[in-house]
């Protein structure tokens, strides 16, 4: 069951990606995107300091003091994936918009994992995924 879960966490990330963009861009076009963004990262930020008080877990971010700087920034991609969702949905719809956020997110993170990370091999069949990948996005986007 254990090995199942890492799974079922992927595919729920996804969902609530979708949701997530969804509800916000529709917010942005009755207030702002800018205050869309601020009232998401608010709430999440109140629902995971709830979550982190719960389990005694707060106490804990005291170590963040002791990581390097490029691992706390992860909050400005956050801000800035929030804030450009809600841009582009209005204009592009949730299936175009996460349509090329998703095939950027594969290109990118075969990069990453295969020339930083080193944590894959360049291999011909992740080539060919990667291009089928794009071509998905292409025939998703023709018009």
């Amino acid at each position: 069951m254990n090995e199942i879960m890492p799974y079922v966490f992927a595919i729920l990330t996804g969902i609530f990606t979708t949701v997530e963009a969804t509800v916000n861009a529709q917010l942005g076009r009755i207030v702002t995107p800018k205050i869309a963004t601020l009232h998401s990262l608010f709430v999440g930020l109140l629902v995971m300091l709830i979550a982190n008080i719960l389990n005694g877990t707060l106490g804990q971010y005291s170590k963040v003091s002791n990581v390097e700087f490029q691992w706390l920034i992860g909050g400005i991609f956050g801000a800035l994936i929030i804030y450009l969702m809600t841009l582009t949905i209005p204009k592009l719809g949730v299936t175009i918009t996460l349509t090329i956020v998703i095939t950027s997110q594969i290109l990118s993170s075969f990069y990453i994992d295969t020339f930083i990370l080193k944590q894959q091999q360049l291999e011909l069949t992740k080539i060919i995924g990667a291009f089928l990948v794009v071509m998905g996005l292409y025939f998703i986007m023709d018009k």
